[in-house]
């Protein structure tokens, strides 16, 4: 039996290819449409957690980004892509 959720392992999750930050699946900037649907039914319960997860992430994509391209980071498209859609 299983409660809907896709195991982390799952050939088909839309993960994050790193450094790049691209979909596994579908070569998207991460999070994809489809990583962020999942993302939304994993935490339907706890929009906090969400956000609070999804600010690590961000943090970390902003890392690699200043490792590979120092001068093309902007702040606030990573907030955006990362954390502005998890609001209701």
């Amino acid at each position: 039996m299983t409660d809907g959720r896709i195991s982390p392992a799952a050939p088909n999750r839309h993960t994050a290819a790193r450094p790049a930050w691209r979909c596994r699946v579908c070569a998207a900037p991460w999070p994809c449409q489809p990583a962020k649907l999942q993302l939304r039914r994993e935490y339907a319960d706890d929009r906090a957690a969400l956000a609070i997860y999804l600010c690590l992430l961000m943090h970390d994509a902003i890392a690699d980004e200043l490792r590979l391209r120092a001068a093309d980071v902007d702040p606030a498209a990573y907030f955006v892509r990362f954390i502005g859609w998890t609001r209701p």
